[in-house]
Protein backbone atom coordinates (compact mmCIF):
# COMPACT_ATOMS: atom_id res chain seq x y z
CA UNK A 1 0.00 0.00 0.00
CA UNK A 2 1.38 3.47 -0.83
CA UNK A 3 2.37 5.50 2.19
CA UNK A 4 1.07 9.03 2.72
CA UNK A 5 3.85 11.52 3.39
CA UNK A 6 2.64 14.98 4.42
CA UNK A 7 5.12 17.73 3.58
CA UNK A 8 5.46 20.70 5.91
CA UNK A 9 6.75 23.30 3.45
CA UNK A 10 6.12 26.29 5.69
CA UNK A 11 8.09 29.34 6.80
CA UNK A 12 6.86 29.59 10.39
CA UNK A 13 8.00 27.15 13.06
CA UNK A 14 4.93 27.53 15.26
CA UNK A 15 2.63 26.82 12.32
CA UNK A 16 4.64 23.73 11.37
CA UNK A 17 4.55 22.36 14.90
CA UNK A 18 0.81 22.91 15.22
CA UNK A 19 0.07 21.27 11.87
CA UNK A 20 2.38 18.38 12.73
CA UNK A 21 0.44 17.79 15.92
CA UNK A 22 -2.88 17.84 14.07
CA UNK A 23 -1.83 15.83 11.03
CA UNK A 24 0.39 13.15 12.59
CA UNK A 25 -2.55 10.73 13.08
CA UNK A 26 -3.29 10.94 9.33
CA UNK A 27 0.29 10.56 8.08
CA UNK A 28 2.53 7.57 7.53
CA UNK A 29 5.50 9.96 7.27
CA UNK A 30 5.88 13.66 8.09
CA UNK A 31 8.27 15.70 5.98
CA UNK A 32 10.39 18.63 7.05
CA UNK A 33 10.21 20.44 3.73
CA UNK A 34 13.16 22.35 2.32
CA UNK A 35 11.39 25.64 2.99
CA UNK A 36 10.93 24.79 6.67
CA UNK A 37 14.51 23.55 6.96
CA UNK A 38 15.84 26.81 5.48
CA UNK A 39 13.66 28.89 7.77
CA UNK A 40 14.34 27.06 11.02
CA UNK A 41 17.48 25.01 10.58
CA UNK A 42 18.01 21.52 11.93
CA UNK A 43 16.50 22.47 15.27
CA UNK A 44 13.04 21.98 13.73
CA UNK A 45 13.86 18.30 13.21
CA UNK A 46 14.68 17.91 16.89
CA UNK A 47 11.60 19.87 17.94
CA UNK A 48 9.33 17.70 15.81
CA UNK A 49 10.96 14.56 17.18
CA UNK A 50 10.43 15.82 20.72
CA UNK A 51 6.80 16.67 19.91
CA UNK A 52 5.91 13.44 18.14
CA UNK A 53 8.18 10.92 19.80
CA UNK A 54 8.31 7.75 17.72
CA UNK A 55 4.70 7.98 16.53
CA UNK A 56 5.57 8.92 12.95
CA UNK A 57 8.80 8.76 10.90
CA UNK A 58 10.41 12.06 9.89
CA UNK A 59 11.63 12.68 6.35
CA UNK A 60 14.00 15.63 5.99
CA UNK A 61 14.12 17.09 2.50
CA UNK A 62 17.67 18.39 2.83
CA UNK A 63 18.43 18.01 -0.89
CA UNK A 64 22.07 17.30 -0.06
CA UNK A 65 24.39 18.14 -2.95
CA UNK A 66 27.86 17.98 -1.35
CA UNK A 67 29.52 16.74 1.86
CA UNK A 68 27.08 13.86 1.73
CA UNK A 69 28.23 11.77 4.66
CA UNK A 70 28.70 14.73 7.01
CA UNK A 71 25.39 16.42 6.18
CA UNK A 72 23.38 13.21 6.30
CA UNK A 73 25.02 12.41 9.63
CA UNK A 74 23.92 15.79 11.02
CA UNK A 75 20.34 15.25 9.86
CA UNK A 76 20.11 11.74 11.33
CA UNK A 77 21.64 12.92 14.59
CA UNK A 78 18.69 15.31 15.02
CA UNK A 79 16.16 12.50 14.74
CA UNK A 80 15.41 12.10 11.03
CA UNK A 81 14.46 8.70 9.65
CA UNK A 82 14.91 9.50 5.94
CA UNK A 83 17.01 12.15 4.18
CA UNK A 84 17.10 13.32 0.57
CA UNK A 85 20.11 13.85 -1.69
CA UNK A 86 20.01 15.37 -5.17
CA UNK A 87 20.43 12.95 -8.05
CA UNK A 88 22.85 15.35 -9.71
CA UNK A 89 25.27 15.13 -6.79
CA UNK A 90 28.65 13.52 -7.36
CA UNK A 91 29.17 9.81 -6.87
CA UNK A 92 31.21 10.33 -3.68
CA UNK A 93 28.38 12.46 -2.28
CA UNK A 94 25.75 9.82 -3.04
CA UNK A 95 27.96 7.11 -1.58
CA UNK A 96 28.54 9.24 1.51
CA UNK A 97 24.81 9.64 2.14
CA UNK A 98 24.34 5.90 1.74
CA UNK A 99 27.18 5.23 4.18
CA UNK A 100 25.68 7.53 6.82
CA UNK A 101 22.23 5.99 6.38
CA UNK A 102 23.58 2.49 6.84
CA UNK A 103 25.58 3.49 9.90
CA UNK A 104 22.49 4.98 11.55
CA UNK A 105 20.11 2.27 10.36
CA UNK A 106 18.12 4.91 8.46
CA UNK A 107 16.94 5.39 4.88
CA UNK A 108 17.81 7.76 2.05
CA UNK A 109 16.06 9.04 -1.05
CA UNK A 110 17.60 10.25 -4.31
CA UNK A 111 15.64 13.25 -5.62
CA UNK A 112 15.62 13.51 -9.42
CA UNK A 113 14.33 17.10 -9.42
CA UNK A 114 17.66 18.35 -10.80
CA UNK A 115 18.19 15.60 -13.38
CA UNK A 116 17.36 15.88 -17.08
CA UNK A 117 14.91 13.11 -17.88
CA UNK A 118 17.35 11.30 -20.17
CA UNK A 119 20.30 10.86 -17.81
CA UNK A 120 20.64 7.11 -18.23
CA UNK A 121 24.23 6.91 -17.00
CA UNK A 122 23.20 8.23 -13.59
CA UNK A 123 20.29 5.80 -13.54
CA UNK A 124 22.72 2.93 -14.06
CA UNK A 125 24.80 4.13 -11.11
CA UNK A 126 21.69 4.48 -8.95
CA UNK A 127 20.83 0.86 -9.66
CA UNK A 128 24.21 -0.08 -8.23
CA UNK A 129 23.71 2.08 -5.12
CA UNK A 130 20.17 0.79 -4.52
CA UNK A 131 18.71 3.78 -2.66
CA UNK A 132 15.69 3.15 -0.48
CA UNK A 133 13.67 5.48 -2.70
CA UNK A 134 14.06 7.45 -5.90
CA UNK A 135 11.97 10.59 -5.84
CA UNK A 136 10.09 11.80 -8.89
CA UNK A 137 9.73 15.39 -7.78
CA UNK A 138 8.10 18.09 -9.89
CA UNK A 139 9.50 21.58 -9.30
CA UNK A 140 7.10 24.09 -7.76
CA UNK A 141 7.67 26.58 -10.57
CA UNK A 142 6.80 23.99 -13.22
CA UNK A 143 3.58 23.04 -11.43
CA UNK A 144 2.45 26.67 -11.49
CA UNK A 145 2.85 26.82 -15.28
CA UNK A 146 1.10 23.61 -16.35
CA UNK A 147 -2.27 22.09 -15.54
CA UNK A 148 -0.91 18.53 -15.41
CA UNK A 149 2.87 18.75 -15.35
CA UNK A 150 3.22 15.04 -14.53
CA UNK A 151 2.74 14.24 -18.23
CA UNK A 152 6.35 15.38 -18.74
CA UNK A 153 7.54 12.68 -16.34
CA UNK A 154 5.25 10.06 -17.85
CA UNK A 155 6.90 10.56 -21.25
CA UNK A 156 10.49 10.77 -20.00
CA UNK A 157 13.13 8.14 -20.73
CA UNK A 158 14.33 7.95 -17.11
CA UNK A 159 13.78 4.32 -16.02
CA UNK A 160 11.76 5.21 -12.93
CA UNK A 161 10.02 1.83 -13.01
CA UNK A 162 13.30 0.21 -11.90
CA UNK A 163 13.21 1.87 -8.47
CA UNK A 164 11.04 2.10 -5.34
CA UNK A 165 9.32 5.42 -6.07
CA UNK A 166 8.44 8.45 -4.01
CA UNK A 167 6.31 10.94 -5.98
CA UNK A 168 6.01 14.59 -5.02
CA UNK A 169 4.90 17.88 -6.49
CA UNK A 170 1.43 19.34 -6.92
CA UNK A 171 -0.42 16.18 -5.91
CA UNK A 172 -4.10 16.74 -5.12
CA UNK A 173 -7.19 14.55 -4.70
CA UNK A 174 -8.00 15.38 -8.32
CA UNK A 175 -4.81 14.09 -9.94
CA UNK A 176 -3.89 11.39 -7.40
CA UNK A 177 -5.75 8.54 -9.18
CA UNK A 178 -3.86 9.11 -12.45
CA UNK A 179 -0.51 9.33 -10.66
CA UNK A 180 -1.18 6.12 -8.73
CA UNK A 181 -2.29 4.25 -11.85
CA UNK A 182 0.74 5.30 -13.89
CA UNK A 183 3.63 5.25 -11.41
CA UNK A 184 2.53 2.74 -8.73
CA UNK A 185 4.58 4.60 -6.09
CA UNK A 186 5.53 3.38 -2.65
CA UNK A 187 5.26 6.86 -1.12
CA UNK A 188 2.97 9.74 -2.13
CA UNK A 189 3.99 13.18 -0.88
CA UNK A 190 1.27 15.77 -0.44
CA UNK A 191 2.05 19.27 0.76
CA UNK A 192 0.04 22.40 0.04
CA UNK A 193 -3.12 20.52 -0.93
CA UNK A 194 -3.29 19.60 2.76
CA UNK A 195 -1.34 22.25 4.66
CA UNK A 196 -2.92 25.24 2.87
CA UNK A 197 -6.43 23.87 3.09
CA UNK A 198 -8.90 25.42 5.50
CA UNK A 199 -9.61 21.86 6.68
CA UNK A 200 -6.23 20.08 6.53
CA UNK A 201 -7.25 17.01 8.53
CA UNK A 202 -10.23 16.43 6.26
CA UNK A 203 -8.11 16.60 3.10
CA UNK A 204 -5.48 14.33 4.66
CA UNK A 205 -8.14 11.77 5.54
CA UNK A 206 -9.49 11.97 1.98
CA UNK A 207 -6.04 11.29 0.54
CA UNK A 208 -5.52 8.45 3.01
CA UNK A 209 -8.84 6.91 1.98
CA UNK A 210 -7.93 7.17 -1.71
CA UNK A 211 -4.63 5.37 -1.09
CA UNK A 212 -6.42 2.64 0.84
CA UNK A 213 -8.94 2.18 -1.99
CA UNK A 214 -6.17 2.02 -4.58
CA UNK A 215 -4.37 -0.60 -2.51
CA UNK A 216 -7.47 -2.79 -2.24
CA UNK A 217 -8.20 -2.52 -5.97
CA UNK A 218 -4.59 -3.38 -6.86
CA UNK A 219 -4.52 -6.70 -5.04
Amino acid sequence: MPLLQIALDLWEEHEALELARRLAPCADILEVGTTLLLACGLRIVQRLRDLLGDRVPLFVDAKIVDAGEEEAEAVFRCGADVVSVLGGASRPTLEGVRKAARRWGKRWMVDTIDLPSDVLEKATFLRELRPDFVGLHLPHDVIREEEYAWQNVESSSFPWQDFPLLVAGGITPRNLPRILAFFHPEVVVVGSAITRSSHPEEVARTMRRMLDEYSRESR
